[in-house]
């Protein structure tokens, strides 16, 4: 045991800075490590913060979307009820229903051009395959229907359109 005192005594320098040494290696690495968990941790609330951003502004294009495509939705119907109240009862007489529509136009829908034939009274033929017949009336009605639904989905386009430009995703 005599020997382990002197080389203790003659080296108590150097040991003294070892454990000096290695002190400080471990005060360093468990500072070091608080300071990557805390920055870790940060960046994971940016990104979850991000991620929720990126959530918030899908569900309010959908719910915009949505509601653009109820509002034109509603409009074509109101469209269609009061053309179809426009065009001739062929039931009495040709008449059109006047009560219904009250002297209202139908905005965006095209009145029947003044150069067209009036509406004959005798049908048309069907392909061989249709065994009905289709009436000039039927065709002008028909034709009126399918403009009000492409000016209503142009409008609904139009509509998404500018939706998406006015709340383009955050970044």
């Amino acid at each position: 045991m005599n020997w382990i005192n002197r080389f203790l005594l003659a080296n108590w320098s150097h040991i003294f800075d070892a454990l000096l040494l290695t002190m400080a290696l471990l005060y360093g690495i468990q500072i070091g490590e608080s300071r990557v968990q805390k920055a870790w941790d940060i960046e994971k609330q940016k990104i979850g913060l991000a991620q929720t951003r990126q959530e918030q502004y899908v569900a309010d294009v959908r719910l915009s979307q949505s509601q653009i495509t109820q509002e034109i939705s509603n409009e074509y119907k109101k469209s269609s009820k009061l053309l179809a109240d426009s065009q001739p009862d062929t039931r009495f007489g040709g008449m059109c229903n006047g009560a219904a529509t009250s002297g209202r136009d139908l905005p965006l829908v095209p009145e029947t051009s003044a150069r067209a034939a009036p509406a004959r009274s005798d049908s048309l033929p069907a392909s061989p395959g249709d065994a009905g017949s289709v009436s000039c009336e039927q065709l002008s009605k028909d034709a009126a229907q399918t403009t009000l639904m492409l000016v209503e989905i142009q409008r609904w386009v139009e509509a998404m359109q500018t939706s998406y430009r006015v709340g383009q995703a955050p970044e």
